[in-house]
């Protein structure tokens, strides 16, 4: 069912001429910066994807193309608390409309002007990888918005490694069914922003973000625009946590005893 709805959208789209073939898509992020996790911090950064289907498209079995994604990073220097959120914006050359979803991994893609750099889907060595991942099956680029996935530039596998994005979490804008049953990860209320909170150990992290409209691939593709901003929240120190707990003992003490001092005179 899920293929067959999904080769109806595409073929309805070519027919049409609205659909583009696969692009060269190279991967380049925004980067929300570097937190010591020992302070509260956030930063907020503005970009647009192009079409409204991007994420919720790696959700599925031929898995997606990057190209319709935005690309976020980010890198803790210690344990911290992070709640990430994007939501429809008039930015980066596009309009509102855009129905959210993004995935966090750990890991980074290549810098753009490194030996290895820069990923893109289309690339000798991405389509190996994904020959390999997938066990043969046919795919329409490398991003999978479930599951670790894996992505490389035009240098050989044997001189640079791949870019690897291993799977933490997911969540999207509203609730999405294209005929297999309810895709986890909905935040249930179609408000075009969806917000999701991790605790993250020290580490390199990637965002991608797309849309979350699964039957939107039949329409004219246009650059939508999203906001993202992270917040990170300090992670109380073990002594911090300790002393919150004498206190509460204390307190507990001092209640018995009052408790008791009442019996006694009353």
């Amino acid at each position: 069912m899920k293929h067959s709805l999904k080769n109806a959208l595409v073929l309805a789209g070519l027919g049409a001429g609205l659909v583009s073939a696969p692009a060269m898509a190279h991967i380049s992020t925004k980067n929300f910066g570097t937190f010591d996790g020992a302070s509260d911090a956030t930063a907020s950064i503005s970009t647009s994807v192009p079409g409204n289907f991007g994420w919720i498209d790696g959700s599925d079995a031929d898995w997606a193309d990057t190209h319709r994604l935005a690309v976020y990073q980010f890198t803790l220097t210690g344990d911290a608390d992070v709640q990430l959120s994007f939501e429809q914006a008039v930015a980066g050359g596009g309009r509102n409309g855009l129905i959210p979803g993004f995935s966090l991994y750990s890991g980074l893609p290549h810098d753009p002007l490194s030996l290895g750099g820069p990923d893109h889907d289309d690339s000798a060595g991405s389509l190996f990888l994904r020959d390999v991942d997938s066990g043969g099956a046919i795919t329409e680029g490398s991003f999978r918005a479930l599951h670790d996935w894996r992505i490389t530039g035009e240098e050989s596998l044997a001189v640079v490694a791949p870019s690897v994005f291993t799977y933490i979490g997911h969540a999207y804008d509203g609730s999405q069914d294209y005929g297999t049953g309810i895709i986890p990860g909905g935040d249930g209320l179609l408000d075009n922003v969806v917000t999701q909170s991790f605790h993250l150990a020290a580490g390199d992290y990637s965002v991608f973000v797309g849309g979350s409209d699964y039957a939107s691939q039949s329409a004219a593709l246009r650059s939508l625009g999203v906001n993202g901003t992270i917040l990170v929240s300090a992670v109380p120190e073990p002594e911090t946590y300790a002393m919150l707990l004498m206190g509460l003992g204390l307190m507990g003490v001092i209640a018995r005893r009052r408790k008791v001092a009442e019996k006694l005179h009353g």
